[in-house]
């Protein structure tokens, strides 16, 4: 039984559980397997329509949105997120690129979201109590494609095979055995980020429930609503979500949570141990893993009352998952522990759609030659095993869960000052677990909201800057490279004395 079967056993065995909650709704899994089949039935009704062909979905928080994610996998297609507050620009380049003909929407106004070359297929409120047989999925088709950051400045494309998610899975669970059809788990992530995965694909195989946090300005706060009075016991978030509601700490208390699991960025030791009083019977773990290896590769498991492992007041991000090797390439001058982190496994990616150059380093390992996925970050591994994030080799970050690459959001500052010179784009700690994007731009005297109007037409949300600024004379370090790190200690300077 393949994991797409897997899915539809569940879905079947507990039809009368609570499948899924947004506001004041909520299904059971036969209601959400009646929305998947009528949005099946839609798919499938297409001219042109087949399977293994990329379907987008414009991702807003509906049932219906998942049920569409699911719709294409029961059809044997491949999974293609579309942020519905981007740019039309961007999400039209991705249909292009990806040659998509159809795209779910389960909006209000999908009249408004047309996109040249693709039909809307509105499956709101769409249902059907019809039974068709699976696509007979292999396990190296691709089930999803998500877009991320390239160290070029160039998005790269990276698809997820079905043996990928069920390693994941398989991997995940090992982890949590503890975890069943009575858990209830938020989905705090948006639907772009491989981060949400684990937010509903994870529940949704073992039958329990998922919490959506409704679309608001103030995400933060919708979120701790929902954990102070729904059921809640899994939940996954990045420190920067969090990081908004520290204020309010000693106004919460969530005794019934079992599981705080941080993701998507480096995890500082002190603001969790603010945060654990707040949890008092709730283990914490901390997950990284680039997209590239599916979701999450390795985990930090903390009990409650055991110290936190750190280093450098950073959280250690743990060992790997049981279907992920790892590798650390040792730098010059460095230790034998510490160096760039590489990964391989029945999690690692095939390779980037669209590509001629694959990021894959082949490496010898106990006899064995073996591809590794070079993953760019310096990390240290203790004694016991455990492994630590010491920072980027290059110019990529991660800000809310989103991988960003610092050099494509400088190009695109340039594009739009015409002649400008030096341009330094930084991620900016503006208070613990709480990063922004910020970019300078030397001896520039225009107007920053300007550039930032400019950039929303072309850039997705979470690459624009929070702020923007000119300062008159960029500082050099010993190499005569811009010292980025003198930057931002100027910047938070300046932050201060206002």
């Amino acid at each position: 039984m393949n994991l797409i079967q897997k899915y539809l056993d569940t879905f079947t065995r507990f039809g009368q559980n609570k499948a899924f909650c947004l506001k004041d709704n909520s299904y059971t899994y036969r209601e959400f397997l009646s929305f998947i089949n009528g949005s099946r039935e839609l798919l499938e009704s297409q001219p042109g329509f087949r399977a293994e062909k990329p379907v987008a979905v414009l991702v807003n928080e509906f049932s219906e949105t998942y049920a569409a994610v699911f719709a294409i996998w029961f059809s044997g297609g491949v999974f293609v997120p579309l942020d519905p507050k981007a740019p039309k620009a961007v999400n039209e380049e991705i249909i292009q690129k990806y040659n998509i003909e159809f795209i779910f929407s389960a909006g209000k106004k999908t009249d408004k979201t047309g996109f040249k070359d693709a039909n809307i297929l509105n499956n709101r409120n769409v249902s059907s109590d019809k039974e068709s047989s699976l696509f007979p999925w292999d396990e190296n088709q691709t089930l999803y494609v998500l877009n991320t950051s390239g160290s070029t400045g160039t998005p790269k494309n990276v698809p997820i095979t079905l043996k990928n998610v069920a390693a994941y899975l398989e991997g995940f669970l090992e982890k949590y055995p503890d975890l069943d059809a009575s858990d209830n788990f938020l989905q705090t992530y948006e639907l772009t980020a491989d981060a949400a995965f684990s937010g509903y694909l994870v529940p949704f195989l073992l039958g329990a429930t998922v919490y959506s946090v409704p679309e608001s300005p103030f995400k933060p706060f919708a979120t701790a609503k929902i954990l102070s009075e729904e059921p809640i016991t899994w939940v996954k978030a990045t420190p920067s979500l969090l990081a908004c509601l520290r204020p309010f700490f000693e106004s919460i208390h969530l005794p019934r949570l079992k599981h705080f699991h941080f993701g998507g960025e480096a995890l500082p030791a002190g603001f969790v141990e603010a945060w654990r009083p707040r949890i008092p019977n709730a283990e914490i773990s901390n997950g990284y893993g680039p997209t590239e290896t599916t979701i999450t590769a390795t985990i930090y498991k903390c009990l409650p009352g055991e110290p936190l492992k750190e280093k450098n007041n950073v959280v250690s991000i743990g060992k790997p998952f049981k279907n992920v090797e790892v590798f650390i390439q040792k730098m010059p001058g460095q230790k034998e522990n510490r160096g760039e982190l590489y990964i391989t496994g029945e999690q690692m990616m095939k390779g980037y759609w669209f590509s001629g150059e694959q990021p894959f380093k082949t490496i010898e390992t106990n006899g064995q030659s073996k591809q590794f996925y070079p993953t760019g970050d310096k990390v240290e591994q203790d004694d016991e095993g455990d492994l630590y994030f010491l920072g980027r080799l290059n110019d990529q970050v991660k800000i809310n869960g989103y991988r960003i690459d610092l050099a494509e959001v400088e190009n695109g500052v340039r594009k739009i000052i015409s002649g400008a010179g030096n341009v330094a784009a930084v991620a900016v700690e503006k208070s613990p677990g709480m990063k922004q994007l910020v970019v300078f731009i030397e001896n520039y005297q225009g107007n920053g909201n300007e550039i930032t109007e400019k950039m929303a037409l072309r850039f997705p949300h979470y690459k624009i800057p929070e702020k923007i600024t000119g300062i008159p004379k960029f500082p050099l370090n010993r190499s005569g490279k811009t010292d980025k790190k003198m930057l931002v200690s100027q910047f938070l300077a300046s932050q201060t004395n206002e």
